[in-house]
């Protein structure tokens, strides 16, 4: 096996809205159905395609029904994490059940890690 350095660009969230509009309005920016959809620059905690002036307080009860992409600057795969717990050091909120994201009229995620944690998509490496 040869080892080799990838940039990450971002992480795709795909979140499951398991109680109607009483987690999130059927308005709401990125929400597809009974799915809340982003793509989050991974060091700046911007969303893409963000609209702006439209802000949001997501906190959502994920459990172990989330899934996580993270992307390189290609757009291609470099790992993921699918139908599982929120991946603590990554994604905001509480230890793996829920998803706290706190973003601005501009889609920056203000409580975004000032250190992203990837650990828990390269388990092979801890």
């Amino acid at each position: 096996m040869i080892e080799t350095a990838v940039e990450i660009s971002s992480v795709f969230i795909h979140l499951p809205v398991r109680f109607g509009d009483e987690d999130i309005a059927y308005d709401a920016p990125l929400r597809a159905g009974d799915n809340w959809y982003a793509e989050i620059d991974i060091n700046t905690g911007t969303i893409i395609d963000w609209p702006i002036g439209k802000s949001l307080h997501l906190y959502l009860k994920v459990r172990d029904e989330g899934s996580y992409f993270l992307y390189d600057d290609d757009g291609h795969t470099v790992s993921s994490i699918e139908n599982d717990y929120v991946p603590h050091g990554l994604i905001p909120g509480d230890w793996g059940d829920y998803v706290d994201l706190q973003i601005n009229e501009y889609g920056v995620i203000t409580n975004w890690p000032k250190q992203p944690n990837l650990d828990e998509f390269f388990p092979d490496r801890n």
